[in-house]
């Protein structure tokens, strides 16, 4: 195979791989509903608040185990994997492509390292101008979205057969709840964009 050619090949597999996270987290945290009401803005974000980096107002809650969590940051909610399951999952990457390092098997090796790096960390993005409510209810946090929709977050994902969204703790649930409807009445206030400058006369 040429280098033409291995360059191609390489960068479709870094496509793929980039496509293949993207499609993982939206159903890993989406719960399936019916069509006629997926009406709910949900996006994808690669950048998130590291721990410690919150604003004021903003808050960050982990399950029971800390595999995965929930942030409140600026007017979007968060959900995703946590900073220690990303560091596990990097970890075993690495240890998996440890020995290849030269030829096409080390690139394909980094490839998979460099994709896994930037997309592992990815959460869904929900704004809160989006909720209606939001409670506690059998264990588990509840959205109801102003298309007259509900959403448990994580409820697609079993754990020794218990859903990933009843492995908050109360307390922790009721202070992230009372954090998001403090910010649905008072959203952070956004910057506008300035007007762009005339342009100067020919």
């Amino acid at each position: 195979m040429t280098v033409s050619s291995r360059r191609v090949v390489a960068g479709l597999i870094r496509f793929a791989l980039v496509i293949v996270a993207i499609v993982f987290i939206s159903g890993y945290f989406f719960h399936k509903r019916p069509a006629r009401s997926r009406h709910t803005t949900m996006r994808v974000q690669t950048e998130v608040p590291p721990p410690g980096a919150l604003a004021p107002g903003d808050m960050r809650i982990y399950n029971r185990d800390s595999s995965v969590d929930l942030i409140l940051a600026g007017n979007n909610v968060l959900a995703g994997l946590s900073p220690k399951t990303i560091a596990k999952v990097k970890d075993a990457v690495n240890a998996k492509t440890a020995g290849e390092t030269t030829g096409f098997g080390g690139s394909i090796a980094q490839i998979v390292k460099t994709s896994v790096a930037s997309a592992i960390g990815t959460h869904a993005s929900y704004p809160v101008s989006e909720i209606r409510d939001i409670r506690y209810d059998d264990n588990t946090i509840v959205f109801e979205w102003k298309n007259g929709d509900e959403h448990e977050m994580f409820s697609n994902t079993k754990v020794d057969g218990e859903k990933v969204s009843r492995t908050f703790s109360q307390e922790d649930a009721e202070r992230f709840i009372a954090a998001v409807k403090d910010r649905m009445a008072h959203p952070v206030p956004t910057t506008p964009t300035p007007p762009a400058a005339p342009k100067p006369p020919n």
